[in-house]
């Protein structure tokens, strides 16, 4: 399988500064108007190429740019996007018929066509993780017109849901241009061909990338009125993402009119931030979803007695106040999912998410466990992320447990993970848009390694309960099953989801934005 960016979440911990005696937002520098909006991030993705990457920074990029046949609203549910309506299904739920919108433009100017639809799918079938998995059960995709698109399936699948995943999304864009660029990720931005309303102009790498507003912009008539679905044409002509590491730097930035929008503020700054003149804090809400990912592929972790201990040797609060240092940050939620995800969203099943010291030192004494290594893998370049390490660290040690913390870089860290050797258990995060439970990470057989979980046993039958599934009660009723055997299991351990603070200028309207990852085309001149 082709490697791929792989999510990993984490906030770097910064000095307290004081902004309240910043320099007032200046025009030249900051917006302010309708012309420009500047942004800083510390997200920069090795590659734009959507189709690829479940990077945070390739999320953030790519939605504003590429849109997909149908999206999610703001309570995560399909809407028709670049489709122009729900596809008709066969009785055999095998046969998936989809009309097209017409008259959709991409950014260099030809009409969206069914056979730039197929293109677009079949490369996000070879190349996507999400897409080979849809693609275990596709006999043929073609267009049956212009305007239409045909997927027949040789097993039933949720393709409704997965075709609006917008992580390693199936973006549509032209048949011409995915012919000439081939399966290698996407180098140059300009080459990525969307119908979003902005357009890639610019990518300096180590500093910025720069969008354009796409003038003939044609939002989708689905009645969504917030999430990626509810994509209108663009205010601003520009906007301007700058890649700034420091977190400082970012809101010191922000609040002096450098920037107008600082994203992922941490919870170190948030009371300079909220005491700040010239800027205001912003919460993104359920953002990311944490995990103690174990690697069940080696002792002791190979052993569900010991991961049942590990669970219940963990205070979720400690944790979550060591890492986010403020309660409004953080939802100690036990689910695989945040609140108010619909179907995805059940309580059902949760038996160790509440701390039992004595109950996880008889499970491990009962377990056999004697005294191996646990190796906990973590850097320090993520300090919130190394800093709640520290604190796993300390509660398993207290319930009798070897561990000790392997200390390495981000990158070192990424490619050890995914190695069934090396590593015992490290933090990490998963973004809450992978709507399809079998798009998860955590439940589709390939990551951290081939084979980790989710391709076999009781969960796989799970799972596939949830393609034949044709109501969102009936999938409730599957969601309670898969997170019931997802805690008997215990392949990972859900620590609590968090949110994204954004410092956002007075000079601009961030808009009501409670979801995933801000989109560009909601931010109005104030």
């Amino acid at each position: 399988m082709r490697r791929r960016d792989v999510l990993i979440a984490g906030l770097a911990v910064v000095p307290s500064v004081m902004l309240g005696a910043c320099a007032p937002h200046s025009g030249a520098q900051g917006s302010g108007s309708a012309d420009v909006l500047r942004a800083a991030t510390d997200l920069e993705p090795a590659t734009f190429d959507w189709h690829q990457s479940t990077s945070s920074g390739t999320q953030l990029a790519a939605i504003q740019v590429l849109e997909t046949l149908y999206s999610l609203d703001k309570t995560y549910t399909p809407v028709p996007q670049l489709a122009s309506a729900m596809p008709t299904v066969s009785r055999d739920r095998l046969m998936y018929t989809i009309p097209l919108r017409k008259n959709v433009a991409f950014h260099g100017g030809d009409a969206m066509s069914a056979d730039d639809v197929v293109a677009s799918l079949q490369r996000w079938g070879r190349v996507s993780g999400t897409g080979q998995a849809m693609f275990e059960h596709v006999d043929r995709i073609r267009a049956t017109s212009n305007s239409e698109v045909q997927i027949t399936l040789s097993s039933p699948y949720d393709v409704v849901r997965v075709l609006a995943v917008p992580i390693s999304a199936a973006a549509i864009m032209p048949a011409k241009v995915l012919k000439k660029l081939g399966d290698d990720p996407i180098d140059d931005v300009t080459q990525i061909v969307g119908t979003g309303p902005y357009k890639f102009t610019e990518w300096s790498k180590g500093q910025r990338y720069v969008l354009e507003r796409f003038s003939d912009y044609r939002p989708a008539r689905n009645g969504a009125s917030g999430g990626l679905a509810s994509a209108r044409p663009a205010t601003y002509k520009r906007v301007e993402v700058n890649f700034v590491t420091d977190a400082t730097t970012r809101l010191q930035s922000t609040s002096s009119g450098q920037y107008d929008i600082g994203l992922k503020i941490p919870g170190a700054l948030y009371n300079d931030l909220k005491n700040a003149t010239n800027v205001s804090p912003n919460a993104v809400s359920p953002f990311y979803s944490s995990f103690l990912l174990l690697n069940t592929a080696q002792p002791p972790f190979g052993n569900p007695q010991v991961r049942r201990a590990t669970a219940l040797a963990l205070d979720r609060k400690s944790l979550a106040d060591t890492t986010y240092g403020m309660s409004t940050l953080y939802t100690l939620n036990g689910a695989l999912y945040p609140h108010g995800m619909g179907p995805l969203s059940t309580q059902a099943g949760i038996t160790s998410y509440s701390q039992d010291v004595g109950k996880a030192k008889s499970l491990l004494e009962e377990s056999g466990y004697n005294g191996e290594p646990v190796r906990l893998v973590a850097s320090k370049d993520v300090l919130e992320e190394y800093n709640a390490s520290i604190a796993v660290e300390q509660q398993l040690q207290a319930v009798g447990f070897n561990v000790k913390i392997d200390v390495m870089d981000s990158a070192s860290i990424s490619d050890r993970v995914h190695k069934r050797t090396g590593w015992s258990i490290r933090i990490t995060a998963f973004g809450v848009g992978y709507v399809l439970p079998s798009s998860h990470l955590l439940l589709n057989g390939h990551y951290p390694f081939e084979g980790w979980y989710g391709k076999d046993g009781a969960i796989k039958e799970k799972l596939a309960q949830w393609d034949t599934a044709t109501s969102d009660e009936e999938r409730s009723r599957v969601m309670d099953g898969i997170q019931t055997q997802f805690y008997q299991d215990v392949p990972a351990i859900k620590l609590n989801d968090y949110a994204m603070t954004v410092a956002v200028s007075h000079t601009v309207d961030f808009g009501d934005q409670s979801f995933y990852w801000p989109t560009w085309w909601s931010v109005r001149p104030q």
